[in-house]
């Protein structure tokens, strides 16, 4: 007696071709993230950073990471008041709250601790990630990156993503300045939730990255040695919204 083939279902067919499709556009977006740096990568890199990185890239380490020194901090400030207050300044009754060493603060609970968890090296973490995306952009740029871009004034004055900055920058050069807005979105975020926490919430915030480079060790013994801090400065910006779900993670 012959036997008859069974055909397979139209929605195992439709979930099938979907499950494949999205594995292979998976895998395609995974290769053009993590290959070279080339015109057609930099077009697609905003894309590509809103589908693998979070709003607040933790930055993970595949092995464990070296031990943190406390030569780096990030401080910030932030103004209270609404962004119309907050965009003419103090005179005109804007509320700014005092510069906080966030850096500081959260290695006061690892003192005394070989290992520390993830919540007390955060601020650590975005600032290496935030200097090394500031060092390489160009003299003129870091010189925009100091200046105010409020009330939703885009950093460098054009959508980086849009067709008007490919016309006004090189492809290398483009592609710096996404490397860095992307991290100081990250650097923002942080500094949003910050102050949610401290004061409740603000309108914008300032942010100043500080390097303390260490003694070198042939002047270790010598207590007179002295270092120049070196800083990064960030201008104003309008901080970032989360979700009360967001919110109550962070807390």
């Amino acid at each position: 007696m012959r036997q008859h083939k069974t055909r397979p279902k139209l929605f195992t067919v439709l979930v099938l071709l979907i499950a494949g499709a999205a594995a292979l556009g998976h895998i395609g977006a995974t290769l053009a993230f993590t290959g070279p740096s080339t015109p057609i990568k930099s077009s697609l890199q905003p894309g590509l950073n809103r589908y693998f990185l979070g709003p607040l890239d933790q930055g993970w380490s595949l092995f464990a990471p070296g031990p943190y020194s406390q030569d780096e901090y990030f401080t910030m400030r932030a103004c209270l008041s609404s962004p119309e207050i907050c965009a003419q300044g103090s005179k005109k009754g804007a509320k700014f709250t005092e510069w906080r060493d966030v850096t500081a603060e959260e290695m006061k609970s690892r003192a005394g601790n070989m290992f520390a968890n993830r919540e007390s090296k955060q601020s650590k973490s975005i600032h290496g990630r935030l200097w090394s995306a500031a060092s390489d952009l160009s003299t003129s740029a870091r010189e925009q990156i100091a200046k105010p871009f409020i009330q939703g004034t885009p950093v460098f004055g054009v959508d980086l993503s849009s067709s008007q900055a490919r016309k006004e920058y090189s492809a290398t050069e483009l592609s710096n300045l996404r490397a860095y807005k992307r991290m100081e979105d990250t650097a923002v975020g942080f500094a949003s939730l910050y102050a949610i926490e401290q004061w409740g919430g603000a309108s914008m915030v300032e942010i100043k990255l500080r390097r303390e480079p260490i003694v070198p060790f042939a002047q270790r013994n010598n207590d007179e040695a002295k270092t120049k801090s070196r800083e990064t400065y960030i201008g104003w910006r309008d901080t970032k919204e989360f979700s009360k779900a967001a919110v109550s993670a962070w807390s």
